[in-house]
């Protein structure tokens, strides 16, 4: 009975300390417009239950005569590219991303933004991604001025 007791503990806490994970605090001004809600899925990203953005991920590809390991790109519904990115190690050995922001033509790095995932929630918990499905430009290039590490 102990051991069961002990095992109802450590599950719920394992689960949440895997799904939680602390964004960016870059005080962007809010606009009324934040998601809820954002889920992912194999294709797709969805923002408060509704589909807004399609996604592709791709293994060993080359770019710029670099073999690169995974590389996702997120798309608007018209398949317009967004944002697209590579993911792989980097000398220690530690998973390092590099991101295109499309819409503003920017080479984004940091550290704490590695993939997918990671760019969605702090896109939204900064004002760039709107619950609409819209992106709000001047707010990404925000983003970018206050949390780019690549210099």
């Amino acid at each position: 009975m102990t051991r069961l007791f002990s095992i109802a503990l450590i599950i719920p806490s394992f689960i949440v300390a895997q799904q939680y994970k602390k964004t960016l605090e870059l005080d962007i001004s809010k606009s009324g417009l934040e998601p809820k809600h954002i889920n992912f899925s194999n294709d797709a990203i969805y923002v408060d239950e509704k589909k807004c953005f399609n996604y592709i991920k791709k293994s060993d590809v080359v770019i710029n005569n670099e073999k690169v390991p995974n590389y996702f790109e997120i798309l608007s519904l018209d398949n317009t590219i967004l944002f697209s990115g590579i993911v792989k190690k980097n000398e220690s050995g530690n998973f390092e991303g590099f991101i295109t922001l499309h819409p503003i033509e920017k080479l984004y790095k940091n550290s704490k933004i590695i993939g997918r995932n990671d760019l969605i929630l702090n896109l939204s918990s900064n004002q760039v991604l709107n619950n609409n499905c819209s992106l709000n430009i001047e707010n990404l290039k925000l983003f970018y001025e206050k949390s780019n590490e690549n210099n």
